[in-house]
């Protein structure tokens, strides 16, 4: 686009360079440069700059700011190289000057360095989306996992103030798996599970194991049958380079003994009155072979009053010094032989850890469990497993116009009228379960809200902005929901979460399939439904949503 306040000039800067087969807009500025600007997308400008019009320098700045991210080359054509005037023009958006009176070859010189320069800019602005994109799909996975572990995996753990935890995830989301839940004799049973991969790709994997270890731990379930059923699990669900190291120890009501199974994991420490005693890994991580080798079964050993047992995940031994000493070959050793009987060694592994890790990056997760196996660890009293209620119910709820504004739990509904009595354990999954469709319902059904806008950099922010807005403004619909619990033999039970709307429905179909390509970073949601739920159902043109899940 060429701007001058002179016919003459404008006509010829636009014949050089229509002869030099330039498409060439003419404005002689002011407002009508910036709506011809608006209007063209011009890929660069030429400014015939006269130091007694002032609005050259706005325009010039107007235009900058019309470009927003875009890289519009600013040529200014100045009567003089004057040091002020460049410096204001340069400061205005000036991007490159050229002298008059103009000669041809000079100026396309200029314009094809110029052209360079742009198409360097938008070949790094479209690197830079890219980063962006992928930045913002990764913090999104790990938020996502971090909720999950938060509300569906560490609020069913028990005991956990009488148990010596450090945790220090190397991202937002440790990759790392504790979970604690009694026995129906009143012993406890621990599992330390170590991951392969970070983020939400380590948390589709969170789920099925800990449902499967406090389901069968409060039914009284031998430890072989729950590392088989875990097992089964991850060998069906996970990818053949995805598994899960894990050590798995269990103090029965009894405190007499000690059942310990090793996975992969490096070796757990036995404090004793009579010296040390290592619980070496004997077996494979789960998830890898089909079935569980028959010779790979939990082992037992005795203990007696004040003992302690220590677990960690490899990232403790593998954290190097700024040397590359790795902890495992520095001080680890040493704080073993001096760990007395019935004294805690957490305190001083942390302290050694920290001095050895100074002014150091963490390469990996990194957890340690120590777990004192007195009988103050116990349950206070026996219970049965057959925990859940045996009794169904049903509920409904529906949500209008502004009260929309307003997302409901199961906690805040369902509380004070018992009917979560016993499904204590359960409520994370299904708080989760209800949050999403709700989300679904609102954002896509009732606010006719696209998914597609948080496919650029700006776009998730852009996305919540129209949402506030929208319930912000004289919102009109409904989302109805409905929730009921049928109890199952064998102590389970299933509870039906069905949600419908007053929106046109969206493609539930199109949802699962951009939520598996691991390119989009929006339709995570559904996906994620669909590990937690025996089945999940879009009615019609899915504005009637059914959900299923069972325990």
């Amino acid at each position: 686009m060429i701007v001058s306040p002179d016919a003459g000039v404008r006509d010829l800067l636009g014949r050089i360079l229509q002869e030099e087969d330039f498409r060439v807009l003419l404005s002689a500025g002011g407002e009508a440069a910036l709506i011809l600007f608006d209007r063209q997308r011009p890929d660069m400008v030429l400014i015939d700059l006269d130091p007694a019009r002032p609005d050259a320098f706005v325009l010039m700045d107007r235009i900058k700011q019309l470009t927003d991210r875009r890289f519009v080359p600013i040529l200014v054509l100045v009567g003089s190289l004057d040091d002020a005037l460049v410096q204001r023009a340069s400061d205005a958006g000036g991007d490159d000057f050229v002298c008059k009176p103009v000669r041809p070859g000079l100026l396309k010189a200029r314009l094809v360095a110029m052209e360079r320069v742009r198409d360097l800019h938008r070949t790094q602005a479209e690197k830079q989306h890219a980063i962006g994109v992928h930045l913002e799909r990764d913090r999104e996975e790990h938020e996502l996992a971090e909720h999950l572990m938060s509300h569906a995996v560490r609020k069913r753990n028990v005991a956990m103030d009488r148990l010596g935890l450090i945790q220090r995830p190397a991202e937002i989301f440790n990759g790392d798996l504790v979970l604690s839940q009694y026995l129906p004799d009143g012993g406890l049973r621990v599992l330390l599970g170590d991951f392969t991969g970070h983020g939400l790709a380590a948390a589709v994997g969170v789920l099925p194991v800990a449902d499967a270890f406090h389901a069968m731990t409060r039914k009284g379930m031998s430890d072989l049958h729950l590392l088989a059923e875990i097992n089964r699990k991850l060998y069906q669900l996970l990818p053949a380079d995805r598994f899960m190291a894990a050590c798995l120890i269990s103090l029965p009501g009894s405190g007499d003994e000690l059942r310990w199974w090793n996975g992969g994991m490096p070796s757990a420490w036995l404090r004793t009155a009579g010296g040390l005693t290592e619980l070496t890994a004997h077996a494979l991580p789960l998830g890898i072979l089909s079935e569980l080798p028959a010779q790979e079964v939990p082992r037992r050993v005795h203990l007696c009053g004040g003992d302690r047992v220590l677990l960690m995940s490899d990232g403790l031994l593998e954290a190097s010094d700024r040397q590359g000493v790795m902890f495992i070959n520095g001080a680890f050793e040493g704080l073993l032989r001096s760990w007395r009987d019935e004294e805690p060694i957490l305190p001083a592994l942390v302290a050694a850890l920290d001095a050895h890790c100074r002014d150091t990056e963490q390469a990996d997760d990194i957890s340690v469990l120590e777990i004192p196996l007195d009988p103050g660890l116990l349950a206070s009293e026996t219970w049965h497993a057959d925990g859940s209620p045996r009794t169904g119910w049903s509920w409904s709820l529906e949500l209008r116009d502004a009260r929309l504004c307003h997302q409901p739990t199961l906690e805040s509904a369902l509380r004070p009228l018992g009917f979560l009595d016993g499904l204590e354990r359960q409520l994370g999954a299904l708080e989760t379960i209800l949050a999403e469709l709700f989300t679904n319902a609102l954002e896509h059904g009732v606010l006719r809200l696209d998914s597609s806008m948080k496919g650029t950099p700006d776009g998730f922010d852009a996305y919540y902005r129209e949402r506030s807005m929208l319930l912000a403004s004289e919102l009109e619909g409904w989302v109805s929901i409905h929730a009921s619990y049928t109890p199952t033999d064998g102590g389970g039970g299933e509870v039906r979460i069905r949600i419908q709307d007053s929106g046109d429905g969206f493609d539930g179909g199109e949802i699962v399939e951009l939520g598996a390509d691991p390119g989009c970073t929006w339709g995570r949601g559904i996906p994620l439904l669909k590990q937690l739920c025996h089945s999940l159902v879009f009615h019609g043109n899915a504005s009637d949503a059914e959900a299923v899940y069972r325990f």
